[in-house]
């Protein structure tokens, strides 16, 4: 999929995670060297900071197959990511042994197994 999205130029080339050898520390080396250049050249340096931790906690799965169908994946590839984003259920398990289960409509799983 990752070599989809970098053959087609679907995936930027300022994209740092879940890319093998492209880290969060590599990309504040990379930031740390471009407001450095900046600064060197006399140019203001503004940073803001935005927290995605839980972006794709909200993304509903039948949107996201469709954003990657228009993308150009397809068969059995969008059947399979299909098939594993969409009817889900979560459980939560208590310290007395019981728990409930309940469908999850909103998520791309973490951790998945």
């Amino acid at each position: 999929m990752l070599e989809y999205l970098r053959d087609n130029r679907l995936i930027s080339h300022q994209q740092f995670g879940f890319l093998s050898k492209c880290s969060t520390c590599t990309q504040l080396l990379d930031c740390v060297n471009d407001w450095t250049l900046s600064l060197h050249n006399r140019h203001s340096v503004d940073v803001i900071y935005f927290d995605f931790t839980k972006a794709f906690d909200s993304v509903s799965p039948p949107k996201l197959l469709h954003k990657l169908q228009a993308y150009g994946f397809c068969g059995d590839l969008l059947r399979i990511l299909g098939n594993f984003l969409q009817d889900r259920t979560q459980r939560v398990v208590l310290p007395n042994g019981s728990f409930t289960v309940c469908s999850v409509i909103s998520v791309v799983p973490r951790g998945s197994v």
